[in-house]
């Protein structure tokens, strides 16, 4: 069973270390424990040799006399320089804490790099798929570490064959063979590859691209059928993260119709599909037209509807995509509209001004 630390100043928060773990041989327990002086807490961390170390934000109990001086950032740093001397002994940082702090953590730009993921107490004490994600890390991790030393590593990581590493092997992916630690490997394929569109679909973005509505019946059908089409990712970080690859999807349309899918409208690519598998799919319904003659090409990134590329506009990205294959984000025009990409925390990018103001104004009307 793999051991992990949760280290949060207030004692009566030691029931989120239950909630982490996962029983059984290949499981994860992780034990609570509260912070100490900085330097020394990270010597006893990394002496320890964790497989996961779990932060809440604010390291300190405000109600002590001398409370600590520092938050979980200085302590993941620390714990990062430590693993590039050793890369065997890496692991998956994560901050837990409560939604406001994790907001605030976000605000701090140059502290994104330290954790692997962010998990909010709410969502954990709810429940959900957050113990199974990371335990994924947990795993990811010593995968990324068993085979950090093998040649073209980055094949390794994804669980390619040889053909398929000759159609992912991007120069931008095999890139991540000149990095010194796992953790900065991990780093980029959780937020390029696992958490963008691009090499991998997400839930959303296989069923607009197949022009399905996902709230309708035999949805759950259609992706046992991709999965026994072997279309599902494998690689790392796959038990925690569900995805497909894009390029097998694409291969798999091609024989599908008479026409390629994406030349299709939502309502024809679904009638194939129910006649192709015997299922009763229904088409996506535009949420701008209002109709299902759509030709969608993704799933807003704001409201997670198949999307249609002419009626979206491009999301503002702080950072440069530093992969070719990472695709932007893109908000629906709907969205637009309703101003509801502001709640999903979404910005609009100012090369598509014009077109926003046109929409928001009621010149473009669906």
């Amino acid at each position: 069973m793999y051991q992990g630390i949760f280290i949060d100043a207030i004692e009566a928060n030691k029931r989120f270390a239950d909630l982490m773990s996962i029983k059984g041989p290949h499981g994860l327990r992780v034990t609570f424990q509260k912070p100490s002086e900085l330097v020394t807490l990270a010597q006893e961390i990394s002496a320890t040799q964790p497989d996961l170390v779990a932060l809440d934000y604010r390291l300190n109990d405000p109600r002590k006399k001398r409370p600590l001086g520092y938050k979980a950032g200085p302590l993941a740093q620390q714990l990062r320089d430590q693993a590039l001397e050793t890369v065997s002994q890496d692991f998956p940082i994560i901050l837990v804490s409560h939604q406001d702090d994790i907001k605030a953590f976000f605000e701090n730009v140059t502290a994104h790099n330290l954790f692997d993921r962010c998990f909010s107490k709410e969502e954990l004490g709810n429940g959900g798929s957050q113990s199974l994600q990371i335990l994924s890390l947990v795993k990811g991790y010593k995968h990324l570490i068993k085979n950090w030393n093998k040649p073209e590593r980055w094949s390794i990581f994804f669980g390619l064959t040889d053909q398929e590493r000759v159609r992912v092997g991007y120069q931008a992916i095999r890139e991540l063979d000149k990095f010194k630690a796992p953790h900065q490997v991990a780093r980029d394929i959780l937020r390029y590859v696992i958490d963008r569109q691009g090499l991998l679909l997400d839930k959303d973005n296989v069923l607009a691209e197949l022009g399905v509505a996902k709230e309708k019946r035999d949805v759950d059908a259609l992706l046992e059928i991709l999965k026994q089409e072997k279309l599902m990712y494998t690689g790392i970080f796959s038990e925690g993260w569900t995805r497909w690859w894009s390029h097998s999807l694409d291969d798999w349309e091609k024989n599908l119709c008479d026409e390629h899918l994406g030349n299709m409208t939502a309502k024809e690519r679904v009638s194939c599909l129910n006649k192709k598998f015997g299922l009763k799919l229904s088409p996506a319904k535009s949420r701008w037209q209002g109709h299902t003659e759509a030709f969608f090409s993704f799933a807003c990134d704001s409201c997670h509807q198949p999307t249609e590329e002419q009626y979206s506009v491009a999301a503002y990205d702080p950072l440069p995509l530093p992969y070719t294959f990472a695709r932007a984000h893109y908000i629906c025009w709907k969205c637009v509209e309703t101003g509801e990409f502001k709640d999903n925390g979404l910005e609009l990018d100012e090369g598509e001004t014009f077109i926003v103001k046109k929409i928001q104004n009621g010149e473009i009307r669906k």
